[in-house]
Order: C-alpha cells, then structure tokens, then sequence
C-alpha cells in the first residue's frame, strides 16, 4: 500500500475531472508538489486549479513524467490506452486511482462518506459548511468546481473529520469496483437508490449490492433514506446502526409542514414522533429539505449545537451547477446538474413552484448514450413542468462505446408527451435557435453532466 507521507511529488493523469481537482488541491494542501495533464477543453474545475496554484498541462504527453513523480494517480475516464498511464507503467512509477487516494485519506481521519444517486453533492457540502461554522476545521471532498461558502472543493484542515462524496461508480475502466467502497467511513449517508450508471449496474439489484456492501464497511452509523425501497432493501439485517429519514412516519427521522417560499425552504423536523424544530434553507425543492435533514442528523451527532446547525443551514447557498440562479437582461437562468430522469423531474417541479407564471424554456443535455436508451421512457415523461424543451446532442463520455441512439431519438420520445420538444443540437445550435424566439421575463434551464452550461454563458455574453 502507498505510504502517502513519503509521497513528495505527484502527477494526475485526467486533473479537470472534479474528485482529481479536488485531490490535487488536498496534495497541494499536504505539501506535496503536484502536476496534472488533461485535454485542453473548459472545465468548471479550471478556476479552483488556477486559484490553488496547481499547472494543468493541457494535453497528454509522455515526457510529462519526466520529472518521475513518486506517485501517479489516474481518472476514471482514462485507462491503459492513455500515453502517460503506459509510460508510468514503463518507468515503474506507482500507479493509484483516485478511488485508491480517498481510500488512503479516509484511513488517517474520522470519515464521513455522503452517498446516494441523487443528491450527494449538495449534501457533501452543506455538511462540510456546517461542520466548519461550528469550528470543527473538517478536511472536506466535494464534487464539483467549487463551493461559494467553503472557497473551493476541497480542503485538508487540522480537524478530525473528512467529509466526502461517496461515488458509486467504477473504480476504473479495468475494475468495476464501486469507489465508494475504497473509503473506511465512520459514518456514511445513503440519500437514495434507484437504477443509475446503466453502463456498469445491469439492474437495480447490481446497485443496491453495492450499497449493501458499502453499509457493512461502515463502523459507526449509516444515516439513510428510507422513502426509497431501494434503501430500506439495503439496510435490512443491519438496521443496528442505521438512522432512517424521510418525509415519511415510518422513519425515524421526519420531515414535515414543508413549504416553499420564493427564496427558502422552510420544515420542521420530528424524531420519533417528537417535534424537534423549525428550520429553513436556501437551496429549494423537497429533495433538498431531505438533504438537509441528513446533515442535521449527522451534525447533532457530531455533537453541533442546534442553533448552530439552524445558523449554517441559513446561510449556506448551495454548489456550483446544482440550482445556480443568474439574472441578465430580464432573463433568470438557472443552471443544473441533473441529468437523471428522478432529478429532472424534481428539479423543474421546484423551478415551476418558484416561477408559477413565468414561460420556462428547459435545454437538456443527455450525458452518455447507455443511460439515455436505458432510461429513455423515464426521460421521456420528466419535462411536463415546462413549456418548451429543447434537447441538445449527448455528450460523448470517454468510459464507453458508441450506443445506437440520438437526441433525435430522445426528442421524438419527449414529444409522445410534450408537444413543444425540439431537437436542437451542438451548443452553438441551441444558442441560436433560442437567442431568436428568448423574450423578458422567460426562465431558461440548462440541465445536464455536460457542457451545456455554455449555452447559458453564451447566451449572457450576448445580452451584454
């Protein structure tokens, strides 16, 4: 095993993605020199890379490896076929993934992996937001370009906790190992379970076995989602250490008198049938107040006071492209990270509570050609609480193989149920089919894993 304390120099083949921008801030942040190699597109971890310091050679060459880092770890996305991963391989320079690295990390603190299909993001870091107003200096993981709140997506600090999103996805091309299952968490959140990652769980059950697996590493407590089936299947025979929540009374923990506001989400939360208190947050939808009250939960646990936990759920204003509102010439845009049907769904059911009257213009960006054919009635049926929908080209993803389907394909599933679906294409496409028909007082939500926010910063830049 990789002894990371004598680890001095070390080089991220794939450094843009979010978890390995993370990491190289967290290296940086132990002393460590760091480089990283990626291809030269834009994205949204390019700002935290530059902040931090951190050089990102902007494309993949073996002489990058010159120097002979101790350590080379490797993204997801690229495999054996990539030049620096077959030079380190030559030169005999270890190689780790970076599942492996937040396994390392997660041995030398007081763990706290956030799980789940849907919502980890959000969740990861609102914990960390509250851990670090109640000064308990938490090292923190988080998967996306940065965090307003916090200053970046990741940090390693002098407390005893590491907060950090727990991905179920494969370890890497040659390993199907779910990366979650790297991490020896004391505690773990589970916010939900339904068929995700269709190119590597074949069915339902193939995901829920990982959970499973991930609930008898866990030593401490499993805060989870009981309103999913999925998540009450996976706890069964070790409810011992599992604290359910939902908006359900069959849950321990319950959320309830919920109601949205223009700006906030307002709950009160029961335990046991006991009312506990009022709380409110900023980052809409019922989906979130379940968020939230996961990170109650562990916070209590943790021992944080609960004006405490009610000051930091107040103030926090949520993730880079997960509800990311921006007003330009009488347009609100709202930028999101969804890119399954369940988050669809919940997603544009919150935009349409806030903006009843408005026209909302939904552009959606399918991410990998397997979930879309997998999940394609699903899709089809999640863009009822909007009244155009435009579908743009999917975007390609390195971990699989051309999928016989299109957005064309997609569109004409969308319009059995919608009749203002539209094909649209490239980003440049779509921004010229909607910078003729936009008028004042329109939303625009650009959804998707993609690159699709683009079509929203051109769209600005052409306001100006």
């Amino acid at each position: 095993m990789v002894n990371l304390k004598t680890v001095k120099t070390i080089h991220f083949i794939g450094i843009k993605g979010v978890a390995m921008a993370g990491l190289s801030v967290i290296c940086k942040q132990r002393g460590m020199a760091v480089s990283g190699s990626d291809v030269a597109l834009k994205f949204i971890t390019d700002d935290t890379l530059h902040r931090e310091g951190i050089t990102v050679l902007e494309s993949f060459d073996p002489a990058h490896l010159d120097g002979q880092p101790d350590l080379v770890v490797v993204g997801t996305s690229w495999g054996t076929d990539n030049v620096e991963v077959a030079e380190a391989k030559r030169r005999g320079i270890p190689i780790i993934s970076d599942a492996e690295l937040r396994g390392l990390l997660s041995r030398e603190k007081k763990t706290i992996a956030v799980t789940g299909v849907h919502g980890k993001t959000t969740a990861t870091a609102l914990l960390a937001h509250l851990f670090t107003r109640a000064g308990l200096q938490p090292s923190f993981l988080v998967g996306t370009g940065t965090v307003p709140n916090l200053g970046s997506n990741a940090r390693w600090a002098a407390g005893d906790y590491f907060i950090v999103e727990g991905d179920e996805y494969s370890r890497s091309h040659d390993d199907p190992t779910p990366k979650f299952l790297d991490l020896q968490p004391a505690i773990s959140i589970i916010t939900s379970i339904e068929w995700e990652h269709v190119d590597i769980f074949p069915d339902t059950q193939a995901i829920e076995a990982a959970f499973k697996k991930l609930v008898g590493v866990t030593s401490d407590l499993v805060v989870a989602c009981g309103d999913w089936p999925s998540v009450r299947k996976v706890i069964s025979g070790q409810e011992q250490k599992v604290a359910t929540y939902g908006l359900t009374e069959r849950n321990l923990w319950q959320a309830h008198d919920i109601r949205q506001e223009p700006d906030r989400m307002v709950f009160r939360v029961k335990r046991e049938g006991i009312d506990i208190d009022e709380f409110s947050t900023n980052i809409l939808g019922r989906h979130n107040v379940l968020n939230a009250l996961a990170c109650i939960i562990v916070s209590l646990k943790a021992g944080i006071e609960l004006e405490t936990i009610r000051d930091g759920l107040q103030t926090f204003s949520g993730t880079q492209r997960r509800f990311e509102v921006t007003e330009s010439k009488g347009i609100t845009f709202v930028d999101d990270y969804g890119h399954h049907p369940s988050e669809i769904k919940a997603t544009l059911e919150t935009v349409r509570r806030r903006y009843p009257d408005r026209r909302i213009v939904c552009v959606f960006q399918p991410h990998m050609a397997s979930r879309t054919k997998a999940l394609l009635a699903d899709f089809a049926k999640s863009f009822s609480d909007v009244d155009i929908v435009l579908l743009m080209d999917i975007f390609d993803s390195a971990r699989e193989h051309a999928v016989d389907i299109t957005s064309k394909d997609l569109a004409d599933a969308v319009r059995q149920t919608h009749p203002n679906a539209a094909y649209s294409g490239s980003v440049e496409q779509t921004v010229a089919a909607l910078r003729s028909q936009l008028k004042p007082d329109d939303v625009v939500v650009t959804m998707g894993a993609g690159n699709v926010y683009q079509v929203r910063d051109k769209l600005i830049q052409n306001n100006q």
